[in-house]
């Protein structure tokens, strides 16, 4: 049989085409989150908090249980909770026909509770407008298998870019997606404390307390209705916003504080994961520059092929 090429779709993904279903799905991801950050022992910046993609959606991850641990996968592509355990035990929730966020929570719970898992769950959303609980939301119920499909299409295409990307960083880094502000992120961390603005909220303040670069893709929402990739730091040196970064399409954000590159542009380009990886580099000299950091400090050159290693 001979060999299947590598997939190389990047799909459109037209913002009111499937915001309800966004917002369905973002519920759904707070839902796995909140378990995970409930079982999880802590860590800096969040790190004991976020989902991780899979070759099948959205995963919590393993979380420690006693002597065995669990499991959550939001799967994108059969449309199904999966609730599970390492002794064998595995329960699994349909998402289609669509179902509403509080029936969801409801099922997601009850699986914990009948495993004899406890765990004490704040049911309000989080880094969101509409605070209703999601055990009270019988609101948002729309669920589009084919949307659901797109955004996961772009969401491991994106999720390999940044990874190819980070393989050249020599120093902690960290590839997730953020069930609170429902998007992929990648970080890049110098090792330097810092100190948080004075005037920024409990998640932030817990967040801004080390020097890094972020860059990250995000479906948008309402108050920016289009898909993006984005990249800012923290702290950010002086100079640095007025940077020319690539591709062309590429800017700063004044009101998102932000570059960003729109995924249509990256699109448009023909060649996305050039232009993604056009716009990481571009926006990590840009900081790098300005910080005055010395590029040799952080750069990782990966080993030569096996046939070039000595014996031994």
């Amino acid at each position: 049989m001979p060999p299947r090429p590598a997939p190389s779709e990047w799909p459109a993904l037209p913002f009111a085409e499937w915001n309800e279903t966004r917002t369905s799905l973002h519920m759904l991801t707070q839902i796995a989150g909140k378990v995970r950050l409930a079982l999880s022992p802590s860590r800096p910046q969040w790190h004991a908090a976020p989902l991780y993609p899979t070759a099948r959606g959205l995963s919590t991850g393993r979380m420690p249980w006693g002597t065995a641990a669990l499991e959550i996968i939001l799967n994108l592509v059969d449309h199904k909770i999966v609730v599970l355990a390492s002794d064998g035990w595995i329960r699994t929730i349909p998402l289609t026909p669509a179902r509403c966020v509080a029936d969801l929570y409801a099922e997601v719970t009850r699986a914990l509770a009948d495993i004899g898992v406890e765990v004490d769950l704040w049911p309000r959303p989080q880094e969101v407008s509409d605070l209703t609980p999601l055990d009270e939301n019988h609101a948002d119920c729309a669920y589009d298998p084919a949307a659901v499909r797109a955004f996961f299409k772009v969401l491991t295409g994106a999720t390999n870019v940044f990874d190819e990307w980070q393989s050249g960083f020599f120093g902690r880094s960290s590839l997730q997606f953020w069930w609170g502000s429902f998007d992929l992120s990648t970080a890049r961390f110098t090792g330097r404390r810092t100190e948080p603005p004075a005037d920024v909220g409990y998640i932030t303040r817990h967040d801004l307390d080390a020097e890094h670069y972020v860059a990250g893709w995000w479906p948008g929402d309402e108050r920016y209705p289009h898909p993006a990739f984005y990249a800012y730091c923290y702290p950010m040196p002086d100079g640095t916003t007025s940077a020319a970064v690539s591709p062309a399409t590429a800017a700063w954000d004044p009101s998102l504080a932000e570059w960003v590159m729109r995924y249509e542009d990256a699109r448009a380009t023909g060649d996305v994961r050039r232009a993604v990886l056009d716009f990481l580099d571009s926006t990590w000299r840009a900081v790098e520059t300005a910080a005055g950091w010395d590029p040799d400090t952080y750069a990782y050159q990966a080993p030569p092929p096996p046939e070039a290693r000595e014996n031994g």
